[in-house]
């Protein structure tokens, strides 16, 4: 599993950095740690249209992602 750290960017740049990270490893699952709630929304919405699994936990004030 990939861990990929977009806590404290603006964006778009969460989901540009898990686009890399989709584009360059294909179908290996990804955990994403972010601590904003819109980031989290723009992060699911993006890897939805992909066809994409995503799993979202919270953990104190910050958030967990498991992309499939």
């Amino acid at each position: 599993m990939i861990e990929v750290d977009v806590r404290g960017l603006s964006c778009p740049e969460p989901v540009i950095r898990v686009k890399e990270v989709i584009d360059n490893n294909g179908s290996e699952e990804l955990k994403v740690f972010a601590n904003e709630a819109h980031t989290v929304k723009n992060i699911t919405k993006f890897c939805k249209k992909l066809g994409k699994e995503v799993h979202t936990e919270e953990v104190g004030l910050e958030y967990e992602l498991i992309i499939k």
